[in-house]
């Protein structure tokens, strides 16, 4: 029986790799990290490419590199994987072949943007008028990005210094309780209280966690590498409201805007509503579109995406 693909250790990998060929002749086969992935690429994906959820970003570049002895494998087998943070603090663990990412750190965001979420907050949501919808997408998102800048800081500092044992994650209950909502900034203070206090063994101390903090910000600026997708999107949930409050005074938006809200009540379903509003058009923007090109040219005739695509 075929290894489930979302709990793939180094022996399944290997014999789901033996089995590919055999099932699936003239196939070429896509490993991905997750769920929300595999939909996205099932969605643009060519009728004859196989795509499968390896569960991380590890897995998927284990597979890649266990795939090597299978010669017949060599042209056929592909993983696209969030770059995460090594796009701003680069350790080489993505130097592998047939290994493909974009510029951005993740799928969200590369699927976060102010045509999606305008799309997705126009008629019938709550928003009537189409350069209204884009004002408030365009004023949403930059506010989420700051926040999210902000506590892009923190989880790189946890991931430069992993002596520190600490739990950047930590924030992921409660992100809407350390923000300060006059400025729609992140208090770094509760902040760094809370990360610590939440990190088990932690070997760091709040002021110096806030020091090293300080430090990244001045090695890197303000920079939307920092941005983890997840981050966006709940910090998009948690201000929504006080950014529409801050630029418009219409009652009667305000209303169908706090309804929809209740409908989109979580990180998921706010992807999932912007992911149906992503289209082709938006893929072809994207370096990955390109870096996916670049490998079906070299590996004809398999391909990843749909020839419309």
């Amino acid at each position: 029986m075929m290894a489930n693909p979302s709990n793939l250790g180094k022996e399944n990998v290997s014999e789901l790799l033996l089995s590919l060929p055999v099932q699936k002749k003239g196939f070429s086969f896509l490993f991905v990290e997750g769920g929300d992935d595999s939909r996205f690429w099932k969605r643009f994906g060519f009728a004859n490419c196989d795509v499968f959820a390896a569960g991380t970003q590890d897995r998927v570049i284990e597979t890649l590199r266990i795939k090597g002895p299978f010669k017949k494998l060599r042209r056929r087998v592909a993983g696209i994987v969030d770059p995460d943070y090594e796009l701003i603090d680069p350790t080489g663990k993505l130097l592998v072949e047939d290994l493909l990412y974009d510029d951005v750190p993740d799928l969200e965001n590369m699927i976060v943007s102010r045509r999606t979420i305008a799309s997705a907050v126009l008629r019938p949501g709550p928003f009537a008028d189409q350069d209204d919808a884009s004002k408030f997408a365009e004023d949403w998102l930059n506010a989420a990005m700051q926040l999210s800048m902000d506590y892009g800081y923190f989880r790189l500092v946890a991931k430069q210094n992993r002596k520190f044992r600490l739990v950047p994650n930590a924030i992921e209950s409660s992100y809407g309780d350390y923000i300060n909502l006059d400025c729609l900034r992140l208090n770094r203070q509760k902040t760094a209280e809370l990360v610590v206090n939440h990190s088990c063994n932690v070997r760091v101390t709040v002021a110096d966690l806030l020091a090293e903090v300080k430090a990244a910000e001045d090695r890197h600026g303000r920079n939307p590498l920092l941005v983890r997708g997840k981050d966006l999107l709940n910090f998009m949930l948690c201000i929504c409201m006080p950014v529409f409050d801050k630029s418009s005074d219409d009652e009667s938006v305000r209303i169908r805007l706090a309804d929809w809200l209740r409908v989109v009540r979580d990180s998921d379903l706010l992807f999932r509503r912007l992911h149906g509003k992503y289209k082709c058009e938006d893929l072809k923007c994207t370096k990955l579109y390109g870096r996916i090109g670049n490998w079906e040219s070299a590996n004809k005739p398999f391909r990843i995406l749909k020839p419309e695509v």
